[in-house]
């Protein structure tokens, strides 16, 4: 109990190496080559999607995109998922339902592991909006 109370239930391993990181200076570059990588992978986005309606920040880790018509939010999250993307519809930031319609997604340049693969479901993504298509026929 008074582990929890003083340490919110960190555990104390985990609490020693943040200490050690953060005392050593190794978080702080671990932080530098973070950012660095952030900003290199927000720059693939930003090549790739030219032209189309997105905000990004060279040091946050997540684009959100307004779909061109005649893209629904769920439609568009549905055609990437099938084509290997995943990436969230505007439902899953509302805390409740809406009136309010933003026909936009939001994706994450953090995970893949390589900048290649990255590249390539950006690619994906680029591909589907230059489609344009007037529907989107589902499989399921």
């Amino acid at each position: 109990v008074a582990h929890k109370m003083m340490t919110g239930g960190l555990p104390f391993l985990l609490a020693e190496v943040g200490a050690r990181l953060v005392l050593s200076g190794q978080a702080h570059e671990i932080r530098e080559r973070s950012i660095a990588e952030i900003g290199g992978r927000i720059a693939i986005v930003r090549e790739t999607l030219a032209g189309f309606d997105f905000r990004a920040h060279d040091r946050v880790p997540f684009v959100w995109l307004s779909l061109p018509d005649p893209w629904l939010s769920g439609t568009f999250k549905n055609a990437c998922l099938e084509n290997g993307v995943l990436l969230d519809d505007e439902d899953e930031f509302k805390a409740g339902r809406s009136e309010q319609v933003f026909h936009g997604v939001r994706f994450g340049v953090s995970q893949p592991g390589q900048r290649k693969d990255l590249a390539d479901g950006i690619a994906v993504i680029r591909r589907l909006l230059d489609e344009g298509r007037a529907g989107y026929d589902s499989f399921s």
